[in-house]
């Protein structure tokens, strides 16, 4: 049996892959679900229509529903407070900072030597950073890749489920328990896990940073030079007070 959006998609030859992966993802078809459709070609102009590698087409996905939810949550009020969210799983820790104010976002990833993507014991923890604006950005992110997107996109389903917007630092630390990559669903599972459970709170958000500045393997200094956000953001009134 093929569900009826499905079916519609399909058949529609002429819609964009964009249009139809952002009418299934409304009509409750997971990131998982569509990315299936898509990697096997059946998404986009009869003319585009070709087999998706899964890699490629996890990514399109993510990506897509991810400026959907961006566009949907532009209006929304902001959270009201400095919230702090964290999950672990799989070696890699996350932490979720929301801070009042208009929509930003920043990835920060940290590879500590011996991880699968740091691999030498002897090397120092590599760091990567990618970051947007309210209006998001234009080129492929290659220094967080897929990461990146996944990230982002649990950030967005929790805003848009809760009717706010906010400024959002993702902070990632890989360690050396992580071993044998398993694909950037783990970074969306665990960032979607970290809002289910008990969130901290600041009073600023450079009380928050130091706090999660304790638990990862570089120094507060070193952090704040790699991450825009974490290099001074403070929630500013006016725009907190544009977004009611």
């Amino acid at each position: 049996h093929v569900p009826r959006p499905v079916k519609k998609t399909l058949e529609d030859d002429d819609w964009r892959a964009e249009g139809a992966m952002t009418y299934l993802y409304r009509r409750g078809f997971d990131v998982y679900e569509i990315n299936t459709i898509l990697s096997a070609g059946a998404l986009g102009r009869g003319e585009n229509r070709r087999l998706v590698p899964t890699r490629w087409s996890i990514t399109a996905v993510d990506d897509t529903v991810g400026q959907f939810l961006r566009g949907s949550i532009r209006d929304n009020p902001t959270v009201d407070r400095i919230e702090v969210h964290r999950n672990e799983y799989l070696g890699n820790a996350f932490w979720v900072i929301l801070v009042p104010g208009r929509w930003e976002y920043e990835l920060v990833e940290m590879k500590s030597p011996g991880s699968i993507w740091n691999p030498d014991p002897e090397a120092g923890v590599y760091l990567a950073a990618a970051s947007e604006g309210r209006e998001g950005r234009t080129g492929y992110v290659e220094e967080t890749a897929g990461a990146y997107y996944a990230a982002r996109l649990g950030v967005l389903e929790h805003l848009d489920d809760r009717g706010r917007q906010a400024k959002a630092l993702v902070v990632r630390h890989v360690s050396d328990d992580y071993w044998g990559p398993v694909g950037v669903w783990q970074v969306r599972e665990a960032v979607r896990d970290a809002f289910e459970g008990e969130r901290g709170t600041a009073e600023t958000f450079g009380e928050a940073v130091r706090g999660v500045a304790d638990h990862l393997p570089v120094s507060l200094g070193r952090l704040r030079r790699k991450s825009t956000l974490a290099a001074g953001l403070q929630a500013n009134l006016a725009d907190f007070v544009d977004a009611e």
